[in-house]
């Protein structure tokens, strides 16, 4: 960790306090360290300064496939809005302080680090694209951390010896303030410059696809504090006057990954964990997931084997295997609660089971080839061999998508006075999301492989293919899609809201940090599984401050609870 401070001093930027405010006396004893994985002012290149930004964005968000540990913040908003599993067994001891240290230095001692470091670099070589595009990730990266903690420091972070103790700010000012820096980007991106940013990973320096974002991010922004400001209806409505906004999957803001697995280990740190090993993955799906996607509309979800890799297509019978086979249904839960074992193979966990690892590695369901590059489920039912196979670690982070543009535009149909159709915003966000889901799939060399063919001299127009088997067709989308909005229609009120934000997060597959905004907003999916224990504590509303903060800046203390809620939930549904 203090190797990391002093990476962000041979950054030139003397911010080695940054917001964790180490004082003075610690800060004297150590010395000053050159980290190859670090920039010096010997390397003040615009372009790489850049690159570390948007890499630093990607590890923020994922984790970094270098540490098998190493998680992002997605990966805590997925769990507690039973998108993937969480041990808890309560929420308050779910996750502790430390769980959110590396992604807090991540923010600030790295990706802001760097972004204040760009700014007069790219200034003086009239590289405005670059200065648009680290505002834009500021700002993202600072957004969501107060999604997640509230108050943080950022009027006086960064700032050095000038300040190593850092106040809180109020999290209604830091929206505010980034409000503001999203409209300092787009001024940017429409400046005269001398180069552009051919260097960018993400849209390769094409100012109107940033431009994209950074009003789709002022979107969520505003529509995140509908609860609070009954303005934002007349402020989403100027942003679709103008037009500029990620409505096609074009303009999706992803982070790409490669199935590159050394020097460095570009995959997706999500693969790296789970398919390093032949028959160990890590991670659990979440039951209520599984089930909310397979079944709720009589199983024609068409994303369904593409979120999820059967490694059995049978459940256990061997307590040995799933513990759960032995234990009574808990008593929280309704009869129309999934409980231990969510039928047809899908093999995951319930809300807060804690209990001990079994030897079912090779047996639970895992991640698909969306959004991580994994298999494809065929239902072949094997145990996965190891990192070469399905797309070899080459998925995404899923940021931001033309998909979830469309989600919110319905959500603020019905709530906040949007202008257009709900309906249609509901049908659009669905086409998008199956359409890029199975265009995924179809990098796989290996769907027309023949797997059933009744004579060997069959022709080969006779044969049965994986794409015939299992890949959805256009009937198949337009019965899904049918089903949906039929239900739409049959409902009214809230009713609607809540087939709007199902469909939404379904369609997060992979991005926890909408979900986990999205369920403190709106209070939907209404149908959340229970915790398994009866009583697992408050929700949480927001977590705890990592210790990077709270041990090291004596103008910070640990909130009372996780109860607390983020300024625009203030007044929002109660949560489970």
């Amino acid at each position: 960790m203090l190797k990391k401070y002093q990476q962000t001093i041979n950054k030139g930027l003397g911010v080695l306090a940054l917001a964790f405010g180490l004082n003075a006396c610690e800060s004297t004893e150590l010395q000053i360290l050159d980290s190859p994985n670090a920039l010096t002012p010997a390397q003040a290149d615009a372009d790489l300064f850049l690159n570390s930004i948007e890499v630093g964005l990607g590890i923020f968000f994922d984790g970094d496939a270098r540490g098998l540990t190493t998680i992002g913040v997605s990966e805590e908003g997925a769990e507690v809005t039973r998108m993937l599993h969480m041990f808890g067994p309560t929420y308050t001891n779910a996750y502790p302080p430390s769980d959110f240290d590396t992604a807090w230095e991540q923010a600030y001692s790295e990706v802001l680090a760097d972004v204040r470091a760009i700014e007069p670099i790219a200034e003086e070589a009239q590289l405005y694209t670059h200065i648009g595009i680290s505002k834009t990730i500021e700002a993202y990266i600072v957004m969501t951390l107060v999604d997640y903690f509230g108050e943080i420091p950022y009027s006086e972070a960064l700032l050095g010896a000038e300040n190593t103790n850092p106040t809180l700010d109020d999290d209604a000012a830091i929206y505010a303030a980034v409000e503001t820096l999203l409209d300092e980007a787009i001024t940017q991106f429409n400046r005269d410059e001398l180069n552009g940013a051919p260097s960018d990973i993400f849209y390769g320096g094409d100012e109107s696809k940033w431009i994209n974002l950074a009003n789709t991010l002022k979107l969520k922004l505003y529509l995140q504090t509908r609860l609070v400001d009954s303005s934002v209806g007349g402020k989403i409505n100027a942003l679709l006057s103008e037009g500029n906004l990620i409505l096609s999957e074009a303009d999706d803001f992803a982070y790409q990954y490669s199935a590159t697995n050394a020097n460095p280990d570009s995959r997706h740190p999500l693969f790296t964990r789970n398919f390093n090993v032949p028959a160990d993955v890590a991670d659990y799906m979440s039951n209520s997931y599984m089930v909310r996607v397979k079944d709720e509309y009589l199983g024609r979800d068409p994303r369904t084997r593409y979120y999820f890799y059967r490694q059995s297509l049978d459940f256990t019978e061997d307590p040995n295997e799933a513990e759960c086979i032995t234990q009574p249904r808990p008593t929280s839960y309704s009869p129309s609660d999934v409980f231990c074992d969510p039928g047809g193979g899908y093999w995951g966990r319930d809300h807060g089971d804690n209990d001990g690892i079994p030897p079912d590695g090779g047996l639970r369901s895992t991640w698909g080839v969306y959004p991580v590059g994994g298999l494809f489920d065929d239902s072949r039912g094997e145990a996965v061999s190891g990192r070469f196979i399905g797309l070899q670690g080459a998925g995404i982070s899923p940021i931001m998508l033309s998909s979830f543009t469309n989600f919110m535009l319905a959500e603020g149909a019905l709530t906040a006075g949007v202008n257009g159709d709900a309906r249609a915003y509901l049908e659009a966000g669905i086409r998008a999301s199956i359409t890029k889901v199975i265009g995924f799939g179809e990098r796989l060399d290996y769907l027309d492989d023949v797997v059933i063919a009744d004579d060997p001299d069959t022709a080969e127009d006779e044969s049965l293919t994986v794409r015939d088997l299992y890949v959805p067709t256009t009937e198949d989308v337009d019965s899904y899609v049918d089903t949906v909005l039929s239900a739409y229609d049959s409902a009214s009120g809230d009713d609607r809201l809540e087939i709007v934000v199902n469909e939404y997060m379904k369609a997060l597959w992979g991005n926890g940090v909408e979900a986990y905004n999205t369920y403190r907003r709106t209070g939907f999916p209404s149908d959340m599984q229970p915790t398994y224990l009866s009583n697992p504590g408050d929700y949480i509303n927001s977590f705890l401050y990592p210790n990077e903060l709270v041990n090291q800046n004596s103008n910070a203390e640990q909130k009372a609870s996780q109860a607390e809620r983020v300024f625009w939930a203030e007044g929002g549904p109660t949560l489970e």
